[in-house]
Protein backbone atom coordinates (compact mmCIF):
# COMPACT_ATOMS: atom_id res chain seq x y z
CA UNK A 1 0.00 0.00 0.00
CA UNK A 2 1.15 3.22 -1.10
CA UNK A 3 1.66 5.60 2.19
CA UNK A 4 0.90 9.47 0.94
CA UNK A 5 4.05 11.65 1.12
CA UNK A 6 4.16 15.14 2.18
CA UNK A 7 7.10 17.43 0.78
CA UNK A 8 7.14 20.48 3.86
CA UNK A 9 9.28 23.31 3.09
CA UNK A 10 10.35 26.47 4.67
CA UNK A 11 12.16 29.36 2.86
CA UNK A 12 15.18 30.55 4.73
CA UNK A 13 15.66 33.99 7.03
CA UNK A 14 16.85 36.91 5.25
CA UNK A 15 19.37 39.65 6.59
CA UNK A 16 23.00 40.24 7.70
CA UNK A 17 24.88 37.44 8.76
CA UNK A 18 24.43 38.70 12.60
CA UNK A 19 20.65 38.24 11.92
CA UNK A 20 21.16 34.80 10.75
CA UNK A 21 23.22 33.64 13.86
CA UNK A 22 20.39 34.49 15.61
CA UNK A 23 18.08 32.48 14.00
CA UNK A 24 20.62 29.57 13.81
CA UNK A 25 21.05 29.46 18.14
CA UNK A 26 17.21 29.54 18.57
CA UNK A 27 16.83 26.41 16.39
CA UNK A 28 19.94 24.65 17.28
CA UNK A 29 18.49 24.93 20.81
CA UNK A 30 15.31 24.15 20.36
CA UNK A 31 15.97 21.16 18.51
CA UNK A 32 18.91 19.74 20.53
CA UNK A 33 16.56 17.29 22.15
CA UNK A 34 15.82 15.50 19.25
CA UNK A 35 19.11 15.20 17.52
CA UNK A 36 21.32 12.58 18.61
CA UNK A 37 24.83 13.41 18.00
CA UNK A 38 25.30 12.43 14.89
CA UNK A 39 23.03 14.37 13.78
CA UNK A 40 24.09 17.47 15.93
CA UNK A 41 27.46 16.83 14.67
CA UNK A 42 26.51 17.20 11.53
CA UNK A 43 24.30 20.60 11.57
CA UNK A 44 27.18 21.88 13.77
CA UNK A 45 29.71 20.99 11.65
CA UNK A 46 28.76 24.18 9.18
CA UNK A 47 31.18 27.38 10.28
CA UNK A 48 30.00 31.02 10.14
CA UNK A 49 30.81 31.63 6.65
CA UNK A 50 28.43 29.05 5.37
CA UNK A 51 25.72 30.37 7.60
CA UNK A 52 22.98 29.92 5.32
CA UNK A 53 23.60 26.12 4.55
CA UNK A 54 23.68 25.40 8.34
CA UNK A 55 20.67 26.91 9.03
CA UNK A 56 18.72 25.24 6.17
CA UNK A 57 19.98 22.23 7.88
CA UNK A 58 18.61 22.67 11.39
CA UNK A 59 14.93 24.24 9.05
CA UNK A 60 14.38 20.67 7.57
CA UNK A 61 14.89 18.94 10.68
CA UNK A 62 12.39 21.48 12.25
CA UNK A 63 10.07 20.76 9.73
CA UNK A 64 10.18 16.88 10.52
CA UNK A 65 9.83 17.63 14.59
CA UNK A 66 6.77 20.16 14.15
CA UNK A 67 4.91 17.61 11.54
CA UNK A 68 5.55 14.75 14.00
CA UNK A 69 4.68 16.49 16.91
CA UNK A 70 6.49 14.22 18.96
CA UNK A 71 7.83 15.66 22.55
CA UNK A 72 11.68 15.54 22.84
CA UNK A 73 13.12 12.22 23.90
CA UNK A 74 15.53 9.36 23.25
CA UNK A 75 13.41 7.81 21.47
CA UNK A 76 12.27 10.73 19.64
CA UNK A 77 15.20 11.65 17.76
CA UNK A 78 16.47 11.71 14.47
CA UNK A 79 19.37 9.62 13.65
CA UNK A 80 21.06 8.79 10.41
CA UNK A 81 22.25 5.36 9.00
CA UNK A 82 25.00 4.13 7.68
CA UNK A 83 24.72 5.96 4.49
CA UNK A 84 24.05 9.47 6.28
CA UNK A 85 20.11 9.01 5.49
CA UNK A 86 17.80 10.51 8.40
CA UNK A 87 16.26 7.94 10.00
CA UNK A 88 13.21 8.86 12.83
CA UNK A 89 11.36 6.26 14.07
CA UNK A 90 8.21 5.32 12.20
CA UNK A 91 8.48 7.45 9.48
CA UNK A 92 10.36 7.56 5.99
CA UNK A 93 12.16 11.00 5.62
CA UNK A 94 14.28 12.31 3.12
CA UNK A 95 15.76 16.27 3.16
CA UNK A 96 17.29 18.25 1.03
CA UNK A 97 18.37 22.12 0.46
CA UNK A 98 17.65 24.69 -2.22
CA UNK A 99 20.04 27.61 -0.88
CA UNK A 100 16.48 29.43 -0.60
CA UNK A 101 14.60 27.48 1.35
CA UNK A 102 14.55 24.12 2.96
CA UNK A 103 12.65 20.42 2.71
CA UNK A 104 11.62 17.68 4.27
CA UNK A 105 10.00 14.79 2.61
CA UNK A 106 8.11 12.56 4.90
CA UNK A 107 5.05 9.54 4.92
CA UNK A 108 4.48 7.29 7.36
CA UNK A 109 6.49 3.87 7.77
CA UNK A 110 4.21 0.77 7.20
CA UNK A 111 5.45 -2.82 6.96
CA UNK A 112 7.09 -1.83 4.08
CA UNK A 113 9.13 1.35 4.39
CA UNK A 114 10.99 1.91 1.20
CA UNK A 115 13.59 4.78 1.43
CA UNK A 116 12.69 8.13 0.13
CA UNK A 117 14.88 10.57 -1.86
CA UNK A 118 14.85 13.80 -1.79
CA UNK A 119 16.32 16.97 -4.02
CA UNK A 120 15.25 20.61 -4.57
CA UNK A 121 16.58 23.24 -6.90
CA UNK A 122 15.77 26.91 -7.28
CA UNK A 123 15.58 27.60 -10.44
CA UNK A 124 17.56 30.71 -10.40
CA UNK A 125 20.30 28.16 -9.78
CA UNK A 126 22.61 27.16 -12.98
CA UNK A 127 22.73 23.75 -14.07
CA UNK A 128 25.27 21.26 -13.46
CA UNK A 129 28.13 20.72 -15.30
CA UNK A 130 27.25 18.71 -18.75
CA UNK A 131 29.10 15.84 -18.10
CA UNK A 132 26.24 15.14 -15.23
CA UNK A 133 24.35 14.08 -18.71
CA UNK A 134 24.38 11.78 -21.66
CA UNK A 135 24.22 13.56 -25.21
CA UNK A 136 20.29 12.74 -25.52
CA UNK A 137 19.44 14.31 -22.33
CA UNK A 138 21.99 17.39 -23.05
CA UNK A 139 20.38 18.15 -26.96
CA UNK A 140 16.78 16.91 -25.93
CA UNK A 141 15.86 20.59 -25.65
CA UNK A 142 18.29 22.58 -27.73
CA UNK A 143 15.08 24.06 -29.75
CA UNK A 144 14.08 25.72 -26.88
CA UNK A 145 14.89 29.24 -25.43
CA UNK A 146 18.20 29.04 -22.99
CA UNK A 147 16.06 29.81 -20.09
CA UNK A 148 13.90 26.51 -20.89
CA UNK A 149 17.09 24.33 -21.53
CA UNK A 150 18.20 25.31 -18.13
CA UNK A 151 15.45 24.87 -16.25
CA UNK A 152 15.06 20.92 -18.02
CA UNK A 153 18.57 20.82 -17.26
CA UNK A 154 17.73 21.64 -13.55
CA UNK A 155 15.01 19.15 -13.61
CA UNK A 156 16.43 16.24 -14.86
CA UNK A 157 19.15 17.17 -12.06
CA UNK A 158 16.38 16.63 -9.63
CA UNK A 159 15.73 13.67 -10.72
CA UNK A 160 19.36 12.24 -10.32
CA UNK A 161 19.61 13.55 -7.25
CA UNK A 162 16.84 12.12 -5.25
CA UNK A 163 17.55 8.56 -6.71
CA UNK A 164 21.32 8.28 -5.62
CA UNK A 165 19.89 9.72 -2.16
CA UNK A 166 17.11 7.03 -1.72
CA UNK A 167 19.45 4.91 -2.68
CA UNK A 168 22.42 5.81 -0.44
CA UNK A 169 25.03 5.60 -3.55
CA UNK A 170 26.64 8.80 -2.33
CA UNK A 171 29.45 10.45 -4.94
CA UNK A 172 30.18 6.19 -5.88
CA UNK A 173 28.11 6.69 -9.15
CA UNK A 174 29.04 9.24 -12.27
CA UNK A 175 25.38 11.33 -12.54
CA UNK A 176 25.15 10.63 -16.42
CA UNK A 177 24.52 7.01 -15.39
CA UNK A 178 21.65 7.43 -13.98
CA UNK A 179 18.59 7.94 -16.35
CA UNK A 180 16.09 10.56 -16.57
CA UNK A 181 13.38 9.78 -19.29
CA UNK A 182 11.83 11.89 -22.15
CA UNK A 183 11.88 15.64 -22.28
CA UNK A 184 9.54 16.49 -19.65
CA UNK A 185 8.88 13.22 -18.43
CA UNK A 186 7.58 13.37 -14.65
CA UNK A 187 7.38 10.26 -13.59
CA UNK A 188 9.66 7.11 -14.30
CA UNK A 189 11.67 3.93 -12.78
CA UNK A 190 14.98 2.65 -12.88
CA UNK A 191 16.75 -0.32 -12.21
CA UNK A 192 19.88 0.47 -10.63
CA UNK A 193 22.85 -0.99 -9.06
CA UNK A 194 21.15 -1.26 -5.74
CA UNK A 195 17.61 -2.34 -7.09
CA UNK A 196 15.11 -0.54 -8.33
CA UNK A 197 13.88 2.92 -7.74
CA UNK A 198 10.95 5.32 -8.76
CA UNK A 199 10.82 8.87 -9.03
CA UNK A 200 8.36 11.61 -9.42
CA UNK A 201 9.10 15.30 -9.90
CA UNK A 202 6.93 18.35 -9.34
CA UNK A 203 6.75 22.09 -9.33
CA UNK A 204 7.08 24.49 -6.14
CA UNK A 205 7.33 28.22 -6.24
CA UNK A 206 10.90 29.28 -7.17
CA UNK A 207 11.69 24.88 -7.76
CA UNK A 208 12.23 22.20 -9.05
CA UNK A 209 11.30 18.99 -6.53
CA UNK A 210 11.52 15.28 -7.50
CA UNK A 211 11.15 12.39 -4.48
CA UNK A 212 12.56 9.22 -5.44
CA UNK A 213 11.29 5.62 -2.94
CA UNK A 214 12.77 1.98 -3.93
CA UNK A 215 11.07 0.00 -5.73
CA UNK A 216 8.08 1.89 -7.12
CA UNK A 217 6.87 5.12 -8.87
CA UNK A 218 5.86 7.94 -5.87
CA UNK A 219 2.11 8.09 -5.86
CA UNK A 220 1.08 11.22 -7.95
CA UNK A 221 -0.84 13.05 -4.83
CA UNK A 222 2.12 14.20 -2.68
CA UNK A 223 1.23 17.06 -0.49
CA UNK A 224 2.90 20.33 -1.01
CA UNK A 225 3.12 22.94 2.48
CA UNK A 226 4.53 25.73 3.09
CA UNK A 227 5.92 26.78 6.94
CA UNK A 228 7.40 30.48 7.63
CA UNK A 229 10.71 30.49 9.64
CA UNK A 230 8.89 31.97 12.62
CA UNK A 231 5.98 29.87 12.95
CA UNK A 232 8.07 27.07 12.84
CA UNK A 233 10.42 28.53 15.87
CA UNK A 234 7.27 28.96 17.92
CA UNK A 235 5.52 25.67 17.19
CA UNK A 236 9.21 23.93 17.73
CA UNK A 237 9.91 25.68 21.02
CA UNK A 238 6.21 24.80 22.65
CA UNK A 239 6.78 21.40 21.64
CA UNK A 240 10.10 21.80 23.81
CA UNK A 241 8.56 23.36 26.19
CA UNK A 242 5.93 20.74 26.60
CA UNK A 243 8.57 17.91 26.80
Amino acid sequence: MHQPITILYSPLPQGSNAYLRLWRKAFETALEPWLDARQLEHVRRFGQEVMETALSRLLSRALLITSAGLHGSSQNQIRMDNHNRPLFAGWQVAFSHSGQAAFCALAPAGQESPTLGLDAEALASPPPHASAYTEHELFASTALFRECTDREALRRWTIKEAMVKAAGLGLGMQPAQIPTGRFGQRAGLWQGPLGLLGWRTLACPGHWLCVAQAGRVPHSKIFLRRQDPHTLLARLTDLQQQS
